[in-house]
């Protein structure tokens, strides 16, 4: 009968290894762990223990910079300046009326733990602050005060690496692997999601037909624009005016109309983006959503609206240039005058 041992210890791998990996740009330590919270001789609960080093960590790390009121580095740097420095939320430190420079002990490994509080922040990669409490902290400090415990490693990886390579290249150096997770999977999945699918589907589609019928109306209206206009054009031709200004008239006149319709309609459509598009969030969604919702306009979408744009103002001014090529001076006077 196999007797397992009271304690296990764990022996850390050189990582140096994980950075000379094939297609790895950048990696970083993260150790993930649960702690009961206690701050003034009182138990806050348990919350999540993320130790990290700062440097590799800001290398490997996505942060939204619209979520923090400083640069993201810069709560990275305080963790620097003090061995047992500690970040956590915002809302856990309102509700429980911590300050920065207050001293909090988290238990990790049955050991417990101090550290200063250095900053308060919303939100922190991977951690949900409205399901359990976080504290950053930094990896070797939690190491020197307890046992080693088995962290995760975050890699940044070039485009189009495969992680199935470097499954094979750890197990050759007999590093064994607990888990893998690979976020470019879960993009894709998450864009192939049904409800994504519908709702952009239906975007898509009524885009197509706002273009389509504002494409018909604008070259429609140019064509009979021009054509019960052609008395017009030929007196002033008669009176001198040369077909180059008569053109650029006409360009004008295009530009003031059609260019602030335009630039109003831009203007109009991502106002009203901002106010209606949160609304396609559920009820389960605005209350659990980490980080909160936002609108995006994608330079590649905004670029194809100009495209199409730049095609109608082109059809006009096509028209244009054809119907005042046509234009004989003439013809268009002894009309007016059988008229």
């Amino acid at each position: 009968m196999e007797v397992r041992p009271a304690k296990l210890r764990y022996v850390e791998p050189p990582f140096q290894i994980f950075r000379e990996l094939d297609g790895i740009v950048q990696a970083a330590r993260v150790l993930k762990t649960k702690g009961n919270i206690v701050a003034g001789g009182k138990s806050l609960g348990q919350g999540m223990v993320m130790g990290i080093d700062n440097v590799d960590f800001a290398k490997v790390g996505w942060f939204r910079r619209d979520l923090f009121k400083a640069h993201p580095y810069q709560y990275l740097n305080l963790l620097g300046t003090y061995e047992q420095a500690a970040i956590i939320p915002s809302s856990f430190a309102q509700k429980h009326q911590i300050k920065e420079g207050d001293i909090i002990s988290v238990t990790v490994a049955q050991q417990q733990l101090e550290f200063v509080v250095v900053a308060t922040l919303p939100y922190w990669p991977s951690q949900y602050p409205d399901q359990m409490p976080f504290v950053i902290a930094n990896l070797e400090y939690i190491y020197d005060q307890a046992s080693i415990i088995p962290y995760e490693v975050w890699l940044k990886m070039k485009d189009g690496a495969k992680v199935a390579p470097i499954l094979e290249t750890l197990a050759a150096k007999n590093i064994q692997v607990a888990s893998v997770e690979d976020v470019r999977n879960e993009l894709i999945k998450q864009k192939k999601h049904p409800a994504r699918g519908g709702v952009f589907g239906i975007l898509s589609l009524g885009f197509l037909v706002s273009v389509i019928i504002s494409l018909i109306g604008y070259v429609l209206y140019w064509f009979f624009n021009l054509s019960s206009r052609v008395v017009q054009f030929g007196v002033l031709r008669a009176m001198g005016l040369s077909r180059k200004q008569l053109t650029g008239m006409l360009l004008l006149e295009q530009g003031f109309t059609a260019g602030l319709s335009i630039a109003l309609g831009v203007a109009i459509g991502k106002l009203t983006s901002y106010i209606f598009l949160p609304f396609l969030q559920t009820t389960e969604n605005v209350n659990m959503q980490v980080p909160p919702f936002r609108v995006v306009f994608n330079a590649r979408d905004t670029d194809q609206l100009y495209l199409v744009v730049a095609i109608m103002m082109l059809t006009g001014a096509a028209l244009l240039f054809l119907h005042i090529r046509r234009l004989r001076v003439h013809q268009a006077v002894k009309l007016g005058e059988e008229k």
